[in-house]
């Protein structure tokens, strides 16, 4: 999982800047830098809050977060073939 970037990503694509962003989580712009570096790993309260001021689920976070390594090979095909199409409308939903 790359949980850093996944909210990098979602931030980004939601117009904040990582101060600005930081602030509205009540986190410091150093903390969120090593959650989005995945230099730190934050608490499930600290990701429930960035999710709800992201305005996404926190599952969405997480199904955002994985990446090849989790999933298993040979399921890898099905998944490739359900990516796009799950992000597109998570993309429109939220």
């Amino acid at each position: 999982m790359d949980i850093g970037k996944a909210i990098k990503d979602y931030r980004v694509s939601k117009g904040f800047k990582q101060n600005e962003f930081a602030e509205k989580c009540n986190l410091t712009q150093a903390y969120l830098s090593k959650i989005e570096s995945n230099h730190k790993e934050p608490t499930l309260s600290v990701l429930k809050t960035i999710a709800q001021t992201l305005s996404v689920p926190l599952p969405v976070l997480f199904f955002l977060s994985l990446t090849l390594e989790d999933i298993d090979p040979k399921k890898r095909e099905h998944f490739d073939m359900l990516f796009p199409s799950i992000n597109g409308m998570i993309n429109k939903f939220f």
